[in-house]
Formats: C-alpha cells, sequence, structure tokens
C-alpha cells in the first residue's frame, strides 16, 4: 500500500523494536488563506424564511445542585438591572437590543439598537 502524498514531514519515524504503538509528531507547512470564489449574494432571496426569535433578559450560572432545588415560586436572580437592555436573538446571533414593554396584554420588545453587520450594509437592508 502506498502512503499518501502530502507536504507533511512525520519527525522520528523509526519503529520501536518491542512492537509497541508510538505516536510520531507531525510539522504542517503554514496554511494559506484562500479567497472565496463568486458575488456575494443579496439577503433578498432569504426574507421569506422564518427563523426562531427569542428575547435574553439575563443570565445567572448555576449548579446542578442548585438547579434541582429549585420550586415553584423560586426567584432567580438576572445579571441585568431592570432599567438595562434585553438581547434580541435569532437562531442564536443578537441581531438587536430593545426595552420591554406591554401590548395588549402581552409581553413585547421595543427595538433601541440594531446590530451592525457587514451584509446589511452591502445589500442596503434593513
Amino acid at each position: 500500500m502506498t502512503e499518501p502524498q502530502n507536504s507533511a514531514t512525520i519527525e522520528n519515524r523509526d519503529a520501536p523494536s518491542d512492537g509497541q504503538s508510538t505516536a510520531y509528531g507531525v510539522t504542517f507547512p503554514p496554511a494559506s488563506p484562500q479567497a472565496v470564489a463568486g458575488p456575494r449574494l443579496p439577503l433578498k432571496r432569504f426574507y421569506d424564511v422564518n427563523v426562531n426569535v427569542s428575547v435574553e433578559l439575563g443570565q445567572v450560572t448555576m449548579s446542578v445542585g442548585e438547579l434541582l432545588q429549585l420550586g415553584e415560586g423560586a426567584v432567580i436572580e438576572l445579571d441585568r438591572a431592570v432599567s438595562d437592555s434585553v438581547d434580541v436573538i435569532a437562531q442564536g446571533v443578537r441581531l438587536a437590543r430593545g426595552e420591554v414593554v406591554v401590548v395588549e396584554d402581552r409581553y413585547a420588545v421595543r427595538i433601541t439598537e440594531l446590530e451592525s453587520t457587514d451584509d446589511n450594509e452591502s445589500t442596503g437592508t434593513p
């Protein structure tokens, strides 16, 4: 069987005499950046795609033991003040910040700040 051809160098390749497996160091040449071919596509083609959007009030780190001790009526204090903005997140990416408001007995978010992205700027999308 022939070995694959590549530009990696394997160091100290002599096999041990006792039949045991040995790990070898490998030195790879530095990778060079590759240009992405083709034009950037406008986001307009995705306007009708539905994504999950959530609003994050804050975060807290708790141990599993603390989580298991939570019961009805327990209060979890978050890392943000009432006056702080909340994060508007789509598919795990923060898109905006805003303030919590109430519209007809339902929570809502008034957007106060949009995250800047290269896609929004280059395609002229809102």
